[in-house]
């Protein structure tokens, strides 16, 4: 499935995705992954639990290759410690079929792409980490019209795969196109959330606004007062 994520500037979902990709480690509330609970103390323990996250600016080491950027930090050795580039290749030559790159690719340096074959080659890399949950941080913001119905194949088909989506964009017309259900964040807390199907333009608006109907209102959850005298 894909599920859009909405919400205006501040309203959480950087935070959200921080959390969920072990950058941050939250108060409270619990992340299951195929019906296991998980808390992640560091990014590495959400790659092993398989999320990773594409975000709006690929980031990237511009000089190296683009199989050096996919392996980065995890190369494959010998028992010599040698890198075993023909390996590594192979490893990921798969996964490049699946996303319709040329094996080429992988001997050109990160800085000769565009920012949509950039996108690419991170997306190649998350799938060589056996990611099961990505998470697209506003991917088309910088992306032309042709890059953007790429990306769009692509995403269906990593959720035809059985992959989680998070979808995160500000570009309401895109949401009919690729998600399955929208939630939409108001303040750091859920204000609403329905199938795709159940939603237009306007009650997407009304539910980013605050304005949401009882219909796609999220129930409120109990606040404890706090205690002690107030210090700001």
């Amino acid at each position: 499935r894909t599920h859009a994520l909405l919400g205006e500037n501040g309203a959480g979902k950087s935070t959200l995705i921080r959390i969920l990709t072990g950058a941050i480690v939250p108060d409270a509330g619990s992340i299951t992954i195929g019906g296991t609970a998980h808390r992640f103390r560091r990014p590495e323990d959400a790659q092993a639990a398989g999320i990773a996250a594409v975000y709006q600016e690929p980031a990237i080491y511009p000089h190296l290759s683009v199989l050096e950027n996919i392996f980065a930090g995890r190369e494959i050795t010998s028992r010599f410690g040698l890198i075993r580039k023909e390996a590594m290749a192979a490893a990921v030559r798969p996964w490049l079929e699946r996303l319709e790159l040329a094996p080429d690719i992988l001997g050109k340096r990160m800085s000769q792409l565009s920012l949509g074959y950039q996108q690419l080659v991170l997306i190649a890399k998350a799938l060589t980490q056996e990611a099961r949950v990505l998470i697209f941080d506003e991917p088309t913001s910088i992306l032309s019209k042709s890059e953007t119905d790429r990306l769009f194949a692509i995403i269906n088909r990593l959720r035809a795969d059985g992959r989680g989506i998070v979808y995160i964009t500000h570009r309401l017309d895109e949401i009919p196109v690729i998600a399955d259900q929208v939630t939409v964040l108001t303040d750091g807390r859920v204000t609403g959330s329905a199938p795709i199907g159940e939603l237009d333009e306007a009650k997407l608006l009304a539910l980013m606004a605050g304005r949401a109907s009882r219909d796609y209102a999220a129930p409120l959850q109990h606040r404890e007062r706090p205690t002690g005298p107030p210090v700001l």
